[in-house]
């Protein structure tokens, strides 16, 4: 075993550890409200061995401070077993580059010859490199995988790897996911929507990542009991100190950094930055580098804006209350309760998301959460749904509606386009005079994180260019359109429709 610095404990120590073995210094003064930095993003892997969600700028060194913490993991908790997995080989070659750029000049920290896919440390650690994919997590036994760029993996990989990982002796099983947000409706999108806030108010080195648990999964995701901490930071986290010289007014950065500058400690030079925003647009530059959300490029409402169409809303006994319903069971089953203002501004006050429950299961939650909404009777809530809903199905001989109908949930229904119902939303989100004729309560999370997802195929693809990708948030769209639609148009009152 190789002489190495005593284990670091603190953050403090940390930082000076990596300095001695690897002549890193990491940045570690957060300059935006809310962001971490890579320091933070080291201590809560190597600290407190957290699973951890790393979103970070392009050239952020993400790659490398995992590189680090690989390394860390290696040597001071040895032998353990490592895993590198990236979308593709190449993705995941890049982390690996980094960590034997680290070994080329510190040879003693080597057991045997490095190879493409497997580093052997001095002391049995093991560190291996694989693409994603079925046959590279399915029975593995590892105490830490590291996940590069995970917009490009399956979801089935994925799901499969939260039970890849296994505690042995000082290593703690745990996952972590290192990431640029640029796709939206992308695995990366769901995961950030879904992980608490960043290492603001870290736990303690032995509390073993206590209270940060996740909210529920937004488009069916789950993860580990325990959940991921979502780590954050942008340019200004990373760029390199401005020298006195540089005047604010002159610099093309100055609307955007604010004299962030001037207090950094990072290494991002100066001058590729007002290079790379040059030759940008505004929404990939705020996207890709300033690390404040999934680009309005290809979302289906790019008018969406929480601070617009999200508000504390009550239930009014004499407003006018209906449902919006998508069936599914495999897919979630939807329902949003809606009211209808005096001046026709809809307020979606309630959700009930839920898959793999039968119609009659789903009928009585519904019927209990207007219990607990309105006190209303259920007869006197109707339910605008899926005209797909009116098949029979084969195995029970009866369709969805009937179904709800039994249960005493009237159901109307119209036949339409999917982008006429968009329009309507479109309309209500942003009128072409006035404020907004849409609000939804906080507590709609789901559909919420839906309207901030829901996409168009990318460019390029085979897919038909002007119909939204059903790839999750769909579901929680449709149920609001099919509301849309039947309040636009008159609808089928499917209780008079013979089966």
């Amino acid at each position: 075993m190789p002489s190495l610095p005593p284990e670091p404990r603190t953050r403090e120590q940390l930082a000076r550890v990596v300095r001695e073995l690897f002549d890193v210094r990491l940045p570690g003064k957060p300059l935006c409200d809310g962001h971490a930095t890579p320091l933070d993003y080291l201590a809560g892997s190597f600290l407190h061995q957290q699973d951890l969600l790393v979103w970070a700028n392009r050239g952020g060194g993400k790659t490398m401070a995992a590189a680090v913490a690989t390394l860390l993991d290696g040597l001071y908790r040895a032998p353990a077993k490592l895993l590198v997995l990236g979308g593709s080989f190449d993705q995941s070659d890049r982390l690996a580059e980094h960590i034997r750029t680290f070994l080329l000049d510190r040879p003693h920290l080597l057991e045997g010859r490095m190879t493409k896919q497997r580093i052997r440390l001095a002391g049995g650690s093991e560190i291996r490199m694989l693409a994603q994919s079925q046959r590279a997590v399915r029975g593995q036994h590892v105490q830490k995988i590291r996940c590069d760029e995970v917009d490009l993996f399956d979801p089935d990989v994925w799901r499969a790897a939260q039970f890849a990982t296994r505690s042995d002796g000082a290593a703690r099983g745990s996952i972590e996911v290192l990431s640029t947000l640029h796709r939206a409706g992308g695995l990366m999108d769901g995961l950030v929507a879904e992980a608490q806030p960043a290492l603001s108010k870290e736990p303690s080195p032995n509390d073993g990542g206590e209270g940060n648990s996740i909210r529920p999964s937004v488009f069916g995701l789950r993860h580990s009991p325990v959940g991921y901490r979502l780590v954050h930071w942008c340019l200004w986290e990373v760029i390199e100190r401005c020298p006195a010289w540089r005047q604010c007014p002159d610099c093309p950065l100055a609307a955007d950094c604010r004299g962030r500058a001037k207090d950094a400690e990072g290494f991002f030079p100066i001058a590729d930055a007002i290079t790379i925003q040059a030759r940008s647009s505004r929404a990939a530059w705020e996207s890709e580098m300033l690390c404040k959300g999934v680009r309005a490029e290809g979302l289906v409402f790019g008018e969406f804006d929480r601070a617009r169409h999200v508000r504390p809303l009550s239930f009014e006994a004499h407003w006018p209350t209906y449902r919006g319903v998508d069936f599914g069971y495999t897919d979630p089953f939807v329902c949003l309760w809606m009211q209808v203002t005096p001046d026709g501004v809809v307020h979606v006050l309630a959700e009930y998301v839920q898959a793999r429950r039968s119609v009659e299961r789903h009928a009585q939650e519904i019927r209990r959460q207007d219990e607990a909404l309105a006190g209303a009777q259920y007869g006197r809530i109707p339910a605008f749904v899926d005209p797909a809903g009116r098949q029979k199905q084969a195995t029970s001989g009866r369709s969805c509606v009937e179904a709800m109908q039994r249960a005493g949930i009237p159901c109307r229904c119209v036949f339409s386009a999917i982008g006429d119902g968009l329009e309507l939303i479109r309309a209500a989100l942003a009128p072409a005079e006035g404020p907004p004729r849409l609000a939804i309560a906080p507590e709609c999370r789901r559909l919420i994180a839906a309207f901030e997802a829901y996409h168009y195929p990318p460019p390029g693809s085979a897919a038909d260019p002007e119909k939204p990708v059903k790839d999750g948030p769909d579901h929680l769209i449709d149920a609001l359109r099919y509301f849309f639609v039947c309040k636009a148009r008159p609808g089928v009152d499917v209780a008079r429709v013979r089966y």
